[in-house]
């Protein structure tokens, strides 16, 4: 049951990943992390190491698919997916934090990582720490929209679980 509902969350990843890349982007750069929705249901609703598989497996399955496996963005999407789920998964852990707070951090890492990747490994250049404060905002309102989404789908997975008696309320 548990491999049956990791497929789906990696499914459902790899569907708003593909949905996402056709939508239009504000800023060239910009993407709203819709695939990070599979993530954070696979950590509260499974657990920390499922979400870790999630996340790796959307990402190498999605890159794959359009073709941009072990490119410069991909390495970007891979370490930045792999540094935000690790900080989820110990905030979530630590049980101090909201999922409001976790999608935000998360975000936030994930733009970090990619940007600490991209001035000193890709472009060898600093400068591009500028960027940073623009990062920054955009993470704070792609982590808070991910995170209500992310929410909402929540409670009707547990509203779920109560009605099939899987869980007592």
């Amino acid at each position: 049951m548990q491999e049956a509902r990791i497929a789906g969350l990696i499914v459902i990843g790899l569907l708003l990943f593909i949905f996402e890349a056709y939508l239009p982007r504000p800023i060239p750069w910009l993407k709203f992390g819709l695939a990070n929705i599979a993530t954070l249901i696979a950590l509260y609703w499974m657990g920390w190491r499922e979400a870790v598989t999630v996340t790796v497996l959307r990402i190498l399955i999605g890159a794959f698919f359009v073709g941009t496996l072990f490119t410069p963005g991909f390495f970007l999407s891979f370490f930045g997916g792999i540094m935000a789920v690790l900080v989820m998964s110990l905030l979530h852990r630590s049980g101090w934090f909201s999922l409001l707070a976790i999608s935000i951090a998360g975000a936030l890492t994930h733009n970090l990582t990619q940007l600490f990747i991209a001035a000193y490994w890709l472009f060898h250049n600093s400068i591009l720490w500028y960027l940073t404060p623009y990062l920054l905002l955009t993470a704070l309102i792609t982590g808070t929209g991910i995170a209500l989404l992310t929410q909402q789908l929540l409670k009707r997975i547990l509203a779920k679980k109560i009605l099939l008696g899987e869980i007592e309320e």
